[in-house]
């Protein structure tokens, strides 16, 4: 009976963890199979497999097929009628969920899964999903992923070169600021892209306000204001290199700069005791240039030295440096 059932790949013949080799059954032809009117791959690396466990079903992807998915110890000649199902979640009632609470015996019975349990499987009922295509084994399947999930961890897409990576970014980033197909886009969505080689101003041109520092029509111009770069690189740029004594005096008044600016203006969500160099707060350069070479250049007179002899205070607003008097040693007779 069980070789009549279209869905019947074969007999499970050791559970090691979550990897189950099955011993595929002699009616099973790999390829493709035609189940209710639609085309299913048999044997092949990545489909899913569901284990029927009395009121649950135990669902797996396939992992290895042939000789290496012989169980230790199995005496056989047919090396290729085996495969590795590596288990993911469990079904019950119809709902999938992740991990598994029960494991299945030797001599259960392994079925492929077909389309209602596949929908099961990737189906994200609710809120808070966005569609970013279908899934390769069963195109009628929309491919959703949960939108909180994805923008509070963190999340890479790799392939070889040409496999589609760029156009994934792109699906994904329609995906995220529109309400529906053919909706208009999401008036919440913000999403900062740095396209660094171009490859997105035309896909996503009329989702995206697209800026560079060489625009072209609808473009408009980038600006990177000074005090957002890092501390290390801003310097780099202003000076061309400096010593470690040189950078430690920089460093430090771009600090007390920075927490200057934010006592004044009290910037939301920026606690002063974190502020550090590389903050992204406002704060002038030109001040930045004044205080520094007012240190440079303030001479000291008095009976203790201690009071600065300032002739001219300057302007930092207008890069008017100050002007004190020259440093003269007086000499005194002894009494």
């Amino acid at each position: 009976m069980l070789s009549r059932d279209p869905t019947y790949l074969g007999e499970i013949a050791s559970v090691s963890g979550a990897a189950v080799r099955v011993r595929l059954a002699p009616s099973v032809a790999s390829g493709l199979s035609i189940i209710e009117g639609r085309v299913y791959k048999i044997g092949q690396v990545g489909s899913f497999v569901r284990i029927p466990q009395g009121y649950q079903d135990l669902f797996g992807v396939v992992s290895t097929v042939g000789a290496e998915a012989v169980p230790d110890g199995m005496d056989t000649d047919d090396t290729g009628r085996w495969m590795t199902v590596e288990l993911v979640g469990e079904a019950l009632g119809g709902a999938f969920e992740r991990g598994i609470s029960q494991y299945p015996n030797v001599g259960d019975y392994v079925h492929l899964a077909v389309e209602h349990h596949i929908r099961a499987i990737y189906g994200r009922p609710g809120e808070g999903n966005v569609t970013i295509g279908s899934l390769s084994s069963a195109e009628s399947i929309p491919a959703k992923v949960a939108l909180n999930e994805l923008i509070t961890r963190h999340s890479a897409i790799l392939g070889s070169t040409g496999s589609g990576k760029s156009t994934t970014v792109a699906s994904l980033l329609r995906a995220m600021t529109s309400t529906g197909d053919g909706a208009p886009p999401n008036p919440s969505a913000r999403i900062l892209m740095l396209d660094v080689h171009g490859e997105y101003s035309a896909p996503l041109a009329d989702v995206a306000q697209v800026f560079s520092v060489e625009p072209n029509d609808h473009e408009g111009p980038l600006y990177v204001p000074y005090w957002a770069l890092d501390a290390s690189n801003l310097l780099d740029f202003l000076t061309g290199g400096l010593t470690d004594r040189q950078e430690a005096a920089f460093t430090d008044k771009i600090t007390d700069l920075k927490r200057r600016a934010h006592q004044h203006q009290n910037f939301a969500g920026v606690a002063s005791a974190s502020v550090t160099v590389d903050t992204p707060l406002p704060f002038s350069l030109n001040q930045l240039w004044y205080d520094l070479l007012d240190f440079e250049v303030r001479t000291f007179e008095g009976d203790d030295r201690d009071q600065p002899a300032l002739e001219s205070k300057g302007d930092p607003d207008r890069l008017i440096a100050p002007s004190y008097k020259p440093t003269v040693l007086e000499r005194k007779d002894p009494s």
